[in-house]
C-alpha cells in the first residue's frame, strides 16, 4: 500500500479547513479522499496512538460535523485527548465543489459499499467498502503506530448503515485482532439493516417469519438481505456470515424518540419497511433478531454484543454519541459522559 500522503484545501475567503486529502490505494489504482482528523496524517507524530476513532457522517456528508461532535467528546476526557486519532472520512458526493481530484459517490450509494462515480478528474472507481479497508490497514500499520490497541468505527443514521454492512462483510476485522487490535463497530439509529436471513419482525413484535415476496420481491436483496450481495463480498463464505458477524464487537445505539414513521430522511422503501415502521422498531427487531439466531441450533453461538436504547433521543448524532453508553463506546469504559447526557437502558433478548 502506498505511503500517506495529505494536502489541506483552502476557500480564499476563509480561515483554513481541517480536511485533508488523503491518498489511499494501490500503485496502478491510487486514490484520494477527503478527510478531517486531529493530527496531521502524513507529517504528525503518531507514534503515541493508542486508540483510533472513525466516526463516519450521515447523508448530508458534514464529515466536519462529526469530526467535531468527536473532538468535543475527546476534550472532555483528557485521559484520551493524547493518544486518541480521530478520522471523520467525507464520502463526497459527485456534485460537491472545493474536493478537487478526490474519489466521490453518486448520492448516497456509499452507505451500502457502492463504487466512486467514473468520470474527468477522478480516480478510477472504488468500493466505499474498500476505502474502509485501505484507510484502516495504513493507520494500523505497526511501523506507524506502534502501539496501536484498538479501532472504533462509529456511524449514525446513514454512517449506521454503512458500519453495520461493513461489519457483517468485511475480511479485515479478523487480521487486525490476531495482531492486537481490538475492534469494534458503533451503529446509531440507522434507517435499516442487512438481514441474514430471511425471516422479519411479524407486526406487532409477535417473533419473525419469511417475509411475503408478493408484498416487496426484493426484501431479501442486498442491501436489505442476503441475496445478490455485492462484489465486495464475493470471497465471503455466505453460509458462515452470521457464525462471523456474531463473534465481532457491536454496540447498537437507539434513540427512544427515533420513533416517527414519516421523518423525511427515514428510508420507506418496501425492504427497508419489511423490517419495521421506525428506526427504533427496526433497530429492537433486528437486535433480538440476531439473539434469537444465535440461540438456534444445537450449538448456540455466543454473540458479542451490546445494545442501548437512548432516553429521550431522536435523530441526533451527536446526543447519541454523548450519552453515557454512547461516550463509552466511543472513547472507553473509563470516558466520562458530561452532567447532561442522556441516560442509556440495556435493551434484553426476549
Amino acid at each position: 500500500m502506498r505511503r500517506f500522503a495529505t494536502a489541506s484545501g483552502r476557500r480564499p475567503d476563509a480561515a483554513p479547513p481541517r480536511w485533508q486529502a488523503l491518498s489511499l490505494g494501490k500503485p496502478g489504482h491510487a486514490y484520494k479522499i477527503a478527510v478531517y482528523a486531529n493530527r496531521d496524517l502524513a507529517r504528525g507524530e503518531l507514534r503515541g496512538i493508542r486508540h483510533l476513532l472513525v466516526v463516519f457522517h450521515g447523508v448530508k456528508r458534514d464529515a466536519d460535523h462529526y469530526y467535531e461532535e468527536a473532538a468535543r467528546l475527546l476534550a472532555a476526557n483528557p485521559a484520551y485527548a493524547s493518544n486518541t486519532l480521530i478520522v471523520a472520512p467525507r464520502y463526497v458526493g459527485s456534485i460537491d465543489s472545493g474536493f478537487p481530484g478526490v474519489a466521490a459517490w453518486r448520492k448516497s450509494s456509499w452507505e451500502e459499499g457502492g463504487e466512486s462515480v467514473q468520470a474527468p478528474g477522478r480516480p478510477a472507481p472504488v468500493s466505499s467498502f474498500h476505502v474502509i479497508d485501505d484507510l484502516l490497514r495504513g493507520l494500523a500499520d505497526r511501523k506507524r503506530l506502534p502501539l496501536l490497541e484498538s479501532i472504533v468505527l462509529a456511524g449514525h443514521s446513514g454512517g449506521a448503515q454503512l458500519v453495520q454492512r461493513y461489519a457483517v462483510l468485511n475480511n479485515l476485522d479478523g487480521a487486525l485482532r490476531r495482531d492486537g487490535v481490538a475492534v469494534r463497530y458503533v451503529i446509531a439509529n440507522p434507517s435499516s439493516y442487512l438481514y441474514l436471513g430471511s425471516e422479519r419482525p411479524r407486526p406487532g413484535g409477535q417473533g419473525y417469519a419469511r417475509y411475503e415476496r408478493g408484498i416487496c420481491p426484493t426484501y431479501n436483496q442486498y442491501k436489505y438481505g442476503p441475496d445478490k450481495l455485492p462484489a465486495y463480498a464475493r470471497e465471503t463464505d455466505e453460509s458462515r456470515l452470521f457464525v462471523r458477524y456474531a463473534d465481532r464487537d457491536v454496540t447498537y445505539l437507539l434513540g427512544s424518540a427515533d420513533n416517527n414513521p414519516e421523518h423525511r430522511l427515514l428510508d420507506k422503501s418496501c425492504g427497508a419497511e419489511a423490517q419495521g415502521a421506525t428506526r427504533l422498531a427496526r433497530g429492537l427487531g433486528y437486535l433480538r433478531y440476531e439473539y434469537l439466531l444465535a440461540s438456534r441450533g444445537p450449538r448456540p453461538v455466543p454473540l458479542r454484543r451490546q445494545g442501548y436504547e437512548v432516553a429521550g433521543v431522536g435523530h441526533d448524532s451527536g446526543r447519541m454519541f454523548g450519552s453515557e453508553c454512547g461516550v463509552r463506546a466511543l472513547l472507553g469504559e473509563q470516558a466520562r459522559p458530561d452532567d447532561k447526557a442522556a441516560s442509556c437502558q440495556a435493551i434484553a433478548p426476549r
